[in-house]
């Protein structure tokens, strides 16, 4: 349990460094696009990046499937079953490899030759190969190791190469973006970089678990719901990636670089999120199948501080994210950047895909994927159906609210689910939790609006933010307190716990 313990510590300080250096950095960028190059082009590119976030989808369900395969296996140090598993892992993700060449090799084809864009048709061609060259040497090579890495806790030897990735890959953009301005050299080398994490990353599992055979007889059976895994990966990629490329077919690439630059905000922001969480919830995952009754206590108070924690983070980034994207976008004309529908409805968005994330874990966990991939099939057909109506009358707004549409019937299935059947209690554990965090949301809107603070100076809205951050936290804080006394107690005996060991 030290050990644990001391995993869990390294993975959430690496992972706050990580996003840390992250977020401090990967602004820089989509400006400097802007600049040099202007709106349709910052959009062009950022449909090219989700469009490889998609493709992500070809290995999505093996993944997921591999992750629960292997926490019982690795909880118990069941090791000749776990290189069974990820021997049938290595399998899938080989033939994956060769699907996801030929895919690359018809995109690279249509951005650079079929649709029409501003880019160089040949130049437009190389960035999609460049692009795609990390992704095959994980596929072939490295993919399988990462997954064990995760389920052993050892997600902050990820953390500290992908941070110093970040750092270098960046600054080496940004040099060549102020020095010569060419595209292909900007994704050259980012790919060189990323390749040497990789193979570090590669070399770095291949001594830490030599215990590892990928010869072994392949136990297919263990990740046979892989198909079922990928109807939820799926539904997840429509909901993180299908409004960018909605939005380039029924509007265009300026409507597409408005739409990036809000979400990349939200997306740092919920990136900072999950890669925290993710520091333990393979200590969750793991104690899932050895420990219910103590799985059962932490995970109420999980719950419970993920919520409320979300509900902070992203009401601060209602009322004061408006004015910090005006002064981001100021000088750039060529596309209108302020719109407070649109960030109204953002911050909507990832309140209600928070509010059922602590609950889908638990169907990860039990490993239910074939029993609730319905849910996410039904999820996608909503988000499609109404975000295409939406934008044809709302613009990159109805983008948004098609997501939203999909989000509310996802959101009241997963925790109907994970409740009812697999935790076996009531669904008001959860809607209590959200109820009283949902309240104190539409008080402070009522207080503020996402226009308050607007064209406010840097130093003002800092000196605002930092009197008003106290007292709406504090607000959560004292909510929560009162309507779910039990997390608050769960964490104080954790705490004291730990104190006198």
């Amino acid at each position: 349990m030290p050990e644990k313990d001391s995993r869990i510590k390294h993975n959430l300080i690496s992972s706050l460094v990580y996003q840390v250096v992250l977020i401090s950095i990967s602004f820089l960028l989509p400006r400097l696009y802007l600049e040099n190059f202007g709106s349709e082009v910052n959009g062009v590119l950022s449909t090219i990046k989700q469009i490889f976030t998609y493709m992500c989808l070809l290995e999505a369900g093996v993944g997921l499937a591999t992750t629960q395969a292997l926490y019982k296996r690795i909880g118990e140090n069941d090791y000749k079953s776990a290189s069974a598993v990820l021997s049938a892992t290595n399998t899938y993700y080989i033939k994956t490899g060769i699907v996801y060449s030929a895919i690359v090799l018809v995109i690279a084809v249509v951005y650079a030759y079929v649709i029409p864009t501003s880019i160089d048709s040949k130049v437009l061609f190389f960035i999609v190969i460049l692009n795609a060259i990390p992704s095959l040497f994980s596929y072939f090579v490295q993919a399988k190791y990462r997954i064990l890495m995760e389920v052993d806790g050892r997600k902050y030897v990820i953390n500290n190469s992908e941070t110093i990735l970040q750092l270098a890959s960046n600054v080496g953009k940004m040099l060549v973006l102020l020095l010569t301005d060419s595209l292909i050299l900007i994704q050259l080398v980012y790919c060189v970089i990323a390749l040497v994490q990789l193979g570090y990353l590669y070399f770095y599992a291949k001594r830490r678990y030599k215990w590892l055979d990928l010869k072994a007889k392949p136990d297919f059976e263990a990740i046979a719901q892989k198909n079922s895994v990928l109807v939820h990966q799926l539904s997840g990629m429509v909901f993180n990636n299908t409004d960018v490329i909605l939005i380039s077919f029924l509007c265009d690439f300026k409507a597409v670089s408005i739409y990036a630059i809000y979400n990349i905000f939200f997306s740092q922001v919920q990136n900072f999120i999950t890669s925290v969480v993710s520091s333990f919830t393979f200590a969750l995952g793991q104690m899932f199948h050895t420990d219910r009754e103590k799985f059962d206590k932490l995970f109420n108070a999980y719950e419970t501080f993920y919520i409320m924690t979300t509900c902070i983070i992203y009401t601060l980034m209602a009322v004061f994210l408006l004015p910090i994207i005006q002064i981001y976008t100021s000088g750039i004309n060529d596309a209108e950047y302020t719109n407070v529908f649109l960030l109204l409805l953002f911050v909507i968005m990832n309140l209600i895909a928070n509010a059922k994330l602590p609950a889908n874990g638990i169907i990860e966990y039990s490993g239910d994927f074939k029993k609730t991939r319905s849910f996410a099939i039904w999820e996608m057909v909503i988000n499609i159906t109404v975000s295409v109506a939406a934008i044809m009358y709302m613009g990159i707004c109805g983008a948004i609210l098609g997501t939203i549409a999909a989000l509310l019937y996802r959101g009241i299935m997963t925790i109907y689910y994970s409740n009812k059947k697999v935790l076996k209690r009531s669904q008001m554990c959860t809607y209590k939790i959200l109820i009283s965090n949902g309240a104190v949301f539409a008080i402070i809107m009522a207080v503020f609006f996402v226009d308050t603070f607007s064209n406010f100076s840097f130093l003002k809205l800092l000196l605002w933010g930092v009197v008003h951050s106290i007292w709406i936290a504090g607000l959560y804080l004292l909510v929560n307190f009162v309507f779910n006394r039990n997390a608050f107690k769960t964490i104080f005996e954790l705490y004291r716990g730990k104190k006198n060991q």
